[in-house]
């Protein structure tokens, strides 16, 4: 009885030591080439690091019964992949293991991204899974002592193992990329394979969290499909204004009072992706960035899109500090909607974007540029909703001041908010009496007037556009004049 015992005893704490030991991620030796790879699981490319059968285990153990591997993507450019954005799609991966003579594979894999793509030869897309990443990056996670640490990897593939690996005599990894129509552009041209290589790295639950909420690259990639974000089955999505592009929503808060007209007392960039499942919307993605703040006024900022009675959902708002993936306190937030999505997304804009010694932010000429909070929200229908009672881009972006207690819309919007000044004001209002706007909508490619700075003094062409019921002149945004303007691009504040 008592040898039974001590056995059963001494299993337990087998299973034990392989649950709680801590797992540190390990490079492996082999890589992914030319779009394939067979990786010896059991090698690193530190020798002394090499795992033995029981730490594998261990890491699959930690990661709910599967093997997790982190990609460092590294991809000649190609479409719209540059250094800050690249990827790849996966054709196939398994995971083979030998144990007591028997030979068994487990196929059952998937990444954090997914995207609709066309293989080679045909223009049918389909669904594949997605590494997405960037270049030279340094990953820092909380164990000094795993391969993660100080690395570029960038994002996780994980394979569903059911069996035990304690006893295994070998374990390899084999991966296909998808080999892409090219011919078609983006996103098949982002997604191929080139002939370079990427490594590969066993790792741990805790790297597994760091780098999936990284999300490395995802920002600027096109046609991303992001998994957890969106529980609803997806088969394809839509961007406005496209999936790697934003509405710009640059306000003018002294209404009803024209002011200075410079058109930077807030400047928010925003896009929104429909999840498609047959045809009909099921979910919903925003993303967003503060651009530039250019007031002594303080504001919430708000998206209201129209859908029809009846449609409710529930999801979650993220807001990200300024280039990090920590979000700020009390968030993420739990949202939920009936009717209408009408949700305010920024609170307290003077908050939330800052500058020592300096009360406008991004838009005086002697005062450096400054990264802005980044936001996403993402919303999970509960029945289907056909695309026909969609409402129409650019939706309806609105402020709300607090000093003054206006509320501030595109011209022909209704205001929205019970305790705003102006509660009454119907979609005839918020212009001036020369027809003149307090928000305006452009392309991302833009820079807002300096401080004071009249917008038609920084864009000529915009009295003429204004001038002409908004019929003529409809590139205005594109000639400004240099000296008048603040060089806040893009490039800075998608980050």
């Amino acid at each position: 009885m008592r040898l039974i015992l001590l056995t059963a005893l001494i299993l337990l704490l087998t299973v034990s030591t392989h649950t709680l030991a801590e797992s540190v991620s390990v490079k492996l030796k082999d890589t992914i080439k030319q779009g394939s790879g067979t990786i010896d699981v059991f090698r690193a490319q530190t020798q002394n690091k090499n795992p033995t059968a029981a730490e594998l285990e261990a890491f699959r153990v930690n990661n709910g019964g599967k093997l997790v591997f982190a990609v460092d993507v590294n991809e000649a450019a190609n479409g719209t992949e540059k250094a800050s954005s690249q990827g790849v799609a996966v054709e196939s991966a398994s995971i083979t293991v030998v144990s007591g003579g028997v030979t068994t594979t487990f196929s059952d894999f998937s990444t954090p991204t997914r995207s609709m793509l066309a293989k080679t030869g045909t223009t049918e897309r389909t669904g594949y899974y997605t590494i997405i990443g960037e270049t030279g990056s340094s990953r820092v996670t909380p164990n000094a002592n795993s391969d993660v640490n100080g690395s570029s990897f960038d994002e996780v593939l994980i394979i569903t193992v059911g069996q035990d690996l304690s006893s295994a005599t070998a374990v390899t990894l084999n991966v296909t990329l998808l080999d892409t129509n090219v011919s078609l552009g983006d996103p098949e041209a982002f997604y191929d394979f080139s002939g370079g290589f990427e490594d590969v790295a066993l790792i741990s639950d805790e790297d597994n969290a760091v780098l999936t909420g990284l999300g490395a690259g995802q920002a600027e990639a096109p046609l991303v499909i992001t998994q957890g974000q969106v529980l609803n089955p997806i088969d394809a999505w839509v961007y406005y204004p496209s999936s790697t592009e934003y509405f710009l929503a640059a306000y003018e808060d002294l209404y009803p009072v024209k002011g200075d007209y410079d058109f930077n007392d807030l400047v928010i960039g925003y896009r929104v992706g429909f999840g498609m499942n047959n045809g009909q919307v099921t979910s919903m993605l925003i993303y967003g960035y503060i651009i530039a703040r250019g007031s002594s006024y303080n504001h919430d900022w708000y998206l209201h899109l129209a859908y029809p009675d009846g449609t409710s959902g529930s999801g979650t708002l993220n807001l990200f500090k300024p280039g990090s993936t920590e979000q700020e306190e009390g968030y993420p937030i739990a949202i939920t909607q009936l009717n209408d999505f009408d949700q305010k997304i920024l609170i307290s804009s003077k908050t939330l974007m800052t500058q020592v010694g300096s009360e406008m932010v991004n838009t005086l000429t002697d005062k450096a540029l400054v990264q802005g909070h980044k936001f996403s929200i993402s919303m999970d229908y509960d029945a289907l909703i056909d695309v026909s009672q969609l409402d129409t881009a650019p939706y309806d972006p609105y402020l709300y001041v607090k000093n003054s207690g206006y509320e501030i819309h595109l011209p022909n919007k209704p205001a929205r908010l019970g305790i705003s000044v102006n509660n009454s004001e119907t979609g005839a209002g918020f212009k001036d009496s020369s027809g003149y706007p307090f928000v305006i909508i452009i392309p991302d490619d833009w820079e807002p007037p300096l401080e004071n700075t009249d917008l038609g003094e920084a864009y000529t062409d915009f009295l003429n556009h204004v001038a002409s019921s908004d019929n003529t002149f409809s590139s205005w945004y594109l000639a400004p004049q240099g000296s008048k303007v603040k060089g806040i691009g893009r490039g800075h504040w998608k980050w």
